[in-house]
C-alpha cells in the first residue's frame, strides 16, 4: 500500500514540483522581505527629509543662540512653543526634544525631561554629524481610558539646526510626528511588492513545471523504452546462450564421431592392411625366390610399410575413454607415450576425487596430453617431463612441464603436417568447451602448456 502511495512521487516533475516550490517560496520570502525593507528605509528616509526641511523652514537658527552654561534662552523655548505646541504642527507633532551635543536634554514637550543627560544614541550622534536621521516605529500612548493604549505609527526625526553663517551645528531637534499615512503607503508599498514577486516567482514556478513535466515525460518514455530493449537483449542473450550451448554440443558430438572414426580407420590399418601386408612379406621369404636386388628391395618397401601403417594406427588409436575416470584419463595417456616413445613421463595428480567427467572432456584431456609430451620428446628433445592434473574451484588444470629447447609462440601458428593436431588445433577442441590453453616458453629452458577446463561431472 505504502509504495503504491510513493509511486507518483517517483516522478521527477512531481519532485520538482515539490522541491521546486520550497525553494522558490524561500527565494521569494527572501526577496519579498529584502524589497520590503529596502522600500520602507527609502520611504522613510525621503519622509524625514522632507520634515526636517519643513522644521529647518519655521525654526530659524537665529533662535538658538546657546547662552554659556545656561542651556537656550528663553526666546528660544518660545519660539518652540509656538511652533510645536501653538502653530501649524499642533495636530501633527506628538512630543519633541532638543538636544545637545553630550546628550543633555535642553528643551522638551516634557518639561520634566529637561536637564537631564542620556547616552547619546545612533541616530543622535548621525544628527550631530550633519545629517537627517528618522525611523518608523509604532508608539503606545494612554488612550482616554486609563487602564488601555493605543499604538499610533511616529516617524521619528532627528534634525541637525546649522548656524546659518558658519554652518555649524547648534543644537538637534527630536521630534515624533504622527505618521498615519506614512503608514498607509508603507502598507500599499509592501503589497504591491510582495504581490509582485508572488506574480514574477509564481510565473516562473509554473514556467519551469512545465519544461521539467515535458522533460520527465520525455525521460519516462525513454526510460520505458530503455526497459523494453533491456527485456528484448535479456532475451536475445539468453537465446543466444542456447544457441552457444548447442553448437558447443555439436562441436563436441563432431569431435568426438571423427575421434571414433579415425580410431575405427587405425584398427582397420592395423588389423587389415597392415596383417596383409605382414602375410604378403611371409608369402615372399617362403617362396624360395633366389636373393636378388629386387627381392630385397621389395622386402625393405614391404618392412617400412608396415611400420608407418603401425605408427599411424597407433597414433589414431585410443583406449576405451568412455570406462575410465578423469584421473585414469590421464594416467592412460602419460603411460601411452612412455610406451610408444621409450619416456619417464610422471603424473602429479592432485585430485581430491576420482572424478567422472563427459566423454568430451576426457577425450580433450587424452588429446592434450598426447599431443603436448609427443612435442615435448620429438622436438622439444626433453628429458624431464612432468604432468600435473587438479580438479579445483570448478575447473579442471592439467599442466605439462619439460625441460627442452623452448620455441618462439608466434611462429607456432598451423597445423601440423604430419597429422598431428599442433598447439592451434589443441587450443580449438578446448574453446569447443568453454575452456583455454595457456603456453609459457622461453628458449633454451622449457616449456609449461596448461589445459583449463570447466568442470562438470558425468552424472549416471
Amino acid at each position: 500500500m505504502l509504495r503504491k502511495l510513493m509511486l507518483p512521487f517517483r516522478s521527477l516533475s512531481v519532485q520538482f514540483f515539490l522541491g521546486g516550490g520550497l525553494v522558490m517560496i524561500l527565494a521569494a520570502y527572501a526577496v519579498g522581505t529584502w524589497v520590503s525593507s529596502r522600500i520602507e528605509q527609502g520611504v522613510v528616509r525621503n519622509s524625514g527629509a522632507s520634515a526636517a526641511l519643513y522644521i529647518e523652514s519655521l525654526i530659524p537658527s537665529q533662535t538658538f543662540d546657546i547662552e554659556d552654561g545656561a542651556g537656550i534662552s528663553a526666546s528660544a523655548r518660545q519660539a518652540l512653543q509656538e511652533v510645536f505646541q501653538d502653530g501649524i504642527l499642533r495636530d501633527s507633532i506628538v512630543t519633541y526634544n532638543i538636544w545637545s551635543e553630550d546628550g543633555e536634554v535642553l528643551d522638551s514637550f516634557q518639561p520634566e525631561l529637561r536637564g537631564r543627560t542620556y547616552e547619546p544614541s545612533e541616530a543622535l550622534l548621525t544628527a550631530w554629524s550633519g545629517e537627517v536621521a528618522s525611523q518608523f516605529q509604532n508608539l503606545e500612548i494612554q488612550a482616554e481610558r486609563p487602564d488601555s493604549t493605543l499604538g499610533i505609527p511616529m516617524l521619528e526625526v532627528y534634525v541637525p539646526i546649522r548656524d546659518a553663517r558658519t554652518g555649524e551645528v547648534l543644537i538637534v531637534v527630536e521630534f515624533y510626528q504622527r505618521a498615519e499615512d506614512l503608514a498607509a503607503e508603507l502598507l500599499m508599498a509592501r503589497r504591491d511588492s510582495w504581490e509582485l514577486i508572488i506574480q514574477i516567482f509564481g510565473l516562473s514556478w509554473v514556467s519551469l513545471f512545465v519544461i521539467v513535466h515535458a522533460g520527465s515525460r520525455m525521460i519516462e518514455r525513454q526510460r520505458e523504452q530503455v526497459k523494453l530493449q533491456l527485456v528484448e537483449s535479456l532475451r536475445l542473450s539468453k537465446h543466444n546462450e542456447v544457441l552457444r550451448e548447442r553448437v558447443a554440443q555439436a562441436a563436441q558430438r563432431a569431435a568426438a564421431q571423427s575421434e571414433k572414426i579415425m580410431q575405427r580407420i587405425g584398427h582397420d590399418l592395423h588389423d587389415g592392411v597392415a596383417q596383409h601386408l605382414s602375410l604378403a612379406s611371409l608369402r615372399l621369404e617362403g617362396a624360395g625366390l633366389a636373393p636378388s636386388g629386387d627381392a630385397e628391395i621389395v622386402k625393405k618397401s614391404l618392412s617400412n610399410a608396415m611400420t608407418e601403417l603401425r605408427a599411424i594406427s597407433r597414433g589414431l588409436a585410443l583406449p576405451d575413454l568412455a570406462i575410465l575416470s578423469l584421473t585414469a584419463c590421464a594416467a592412460q595417456a602419460v603411460n601411452d607415450h612412455n610406451k610408444s616413445f621409450g619416456s619417464n613421463a610422471t603424473l602429479d595428480d592432485r585430485s581430491d576425487i576420482d572424478v567422472h567427467a563427459p566423454y568430451a572432456t576426457k577425450l580433450c584431456v587424452y588429446r592434450f596430453l598426447q599431443e603436448a609430451l609427443a612435442n615435448a620428446t620429438r622436438h622439444a628433445e626433453a628429458t624431464i617431463l612432468n604432468v600435473r592434473a587438479m580438479v579445483d574451484g570448478g575447473k579442471i588444470e592439467v599442466t605439462v612441464s619439460d625441460n627442452g629447447r623452448g620455441f618462439d609462440q608466434q611462429s607456432q601458428t598451423g597445423l601440423r603436417e604430419d597429422g598431428g593436431q599442433g598447439l592451434p588445433g589443441l587450443a580449438d577442441r578446448a574453446e569447443t568447451l568453454n575452456g583455454k590453453i595457456e603456453i609459457h616458453s622461453n628458449i633454451g629452458v622449457g616449456t609449461t602448456i596448461r589445459l583449463v577446463l570447466p568442470f562438470s561431472e558425468e552424472t549416471e
